[in-house]
């Protein structure tokens, strides 16, 4: 993803305004990932003229109606394993607005999968991970991820998505002849820890819109990235390599006659 000089121009466009989406909450960001405790976000720039109905969709496809308090909501673990899907949507004469999120909750295994999730309605149009990260994967940065437009469930060709991250990357790409379109996730986190899991998360947000006759129909999807595990993999390397070649050194030396390792004096 990269920075272009054409995006202040693209603002005005009704691509820009697709401007829903769900975050996790600032004091909590670092904790909403596969854990077992309560998850915290905001719909951002919802507003209580639009009343968003919101719904907990599990991953066997109960469906829980949920309630905002403002605009923030807690989850509490449902007690089923994989991924759910946590979805806002608002519909009027001239309007429909929709943001949706992937959660990782822990629990029983339930008998559906993952791709069943991403076929539970949601919304007319729509972007769908293509697929989702599996089990304890996660997005990473530097590396590309698929996902599919839609539009009353038909492929969305040759549309633009405009994808931005809260560290300031901002790019519009565009769907393919088939609706399938392809992120390259940056490299921009201002600074990395060479560690694992050590450089808190950055937010990948993706918004999509359209109209059709007269209505406008907005998207938008967001996740949380983390930077490549290729930083603290080449660290942990060049130490080992560092560490090997002390040994090998120490075991050079300890096998050479003691008077091959005394320095010789200058007659």
């Amino acid at each position: 993803m990269k920075y272009t000089a054409l995006i202040p121009l693209v603002l005005c466009a009704p691509l820009a305004q697709a401007d829903w989406y769900w975050a996790p909450y600032t004091e909590t960001a670092s904790h909403h990932g596969h854990g077992r405790g309560a998850k915290q976000f905001v719909l951002h720039n919802a507003t209580t003229e639009q009343q968003p109905d919101v719904a907990l969709i599990h991953s066997d496809l109960v469906r829980e109606t949920l309630r905002l308090d403002g605009n923030r909501l807690k989850l509490r673990p449902t007690g089923k394993n994989n991924y759910h899907l946590l979805l806002a949507t608002a519909k009027g004469q001239r309007y429909e607005y929709a943001a949706a999120r992937y959660l990782y909750f822990n629990g029983r295994p339930v008998d559906t999968s993952p791709t069943d999730l991403l076929a539970a309605p949601q919304a007319s149009l729509v972007l769908i991970p293509d697929p989702l990260p599996r089990e304890h994967w996660k997005y990473e940065s530097q590396k590309s991820y698929r996902y599919r437009a839609t539009f009353n469930g038909a492929p969305l060709a040759n549309q633009p998505v405009l994808a931005t991250t809260t560290f300031g990357s901002t790019e519009i790409l565009h769907t393919d002849a088939f609706g399938v379109l392809e992120v390259h996730i940056p490299d921009d986190f201002p600074e990395v820890v060479p560690a694992k899991r050590a450089t808190p998360p950055g937010e990948l947000k993706l918004f999509i819109s359209l109209e059709r006759g007269g209505v406008d129909y907005q998207f938008s999807l967001s996740s949380r990235y983390h930077a490549s595990a290729k930083h603290w993999k080449s660290a942990s390397a060049g130490a080992l390599v560092l560490g090997l070649g002390m040994f090998a050194g120490f075991v050079v030396n300890r096998r050479l006659p003691s008077h091959d390792r005394r320095r010789s004096k200058v007659k």
